[in-house]
């Protein structure tokens, strides 16, 4: 959205997390192993996991909103 302030993000996360979460969400065929391992060294492999299944789960989400969106709009 225009009116979203990404200020607060990049207070909030460190570059390279921005880039692969980036990545991952909107590029997922892109991700390697490489950026798998050089995110996050200092958490477990589980977590990293755990953080991989929310990403997904959101992509998800919002593609199913904007499906439904898409739908509502044609319906009216």
């Amino acid at each position: 959205y225009d009116d979203y302030d990404y200020g607060e993000v990049n207070q909030l996360l460190e570059r390279s997390l921005k880039i692969y979460i980036k990545t991952v969400a909107c590029y997922p065929e892109k991700t390697t192993k490489r950026t798998y391992t050089q995110f996050w060294r200092h958490f477990k492999h589980s977590e990293k996991v755990h953080v991989n299944l929310l990403l997904l789960e959101a992509r998800m989400q919002a593609a199913l909103l904007y499906a439904l969106r898409a739908v509502t709009r044609y319906m009216t």
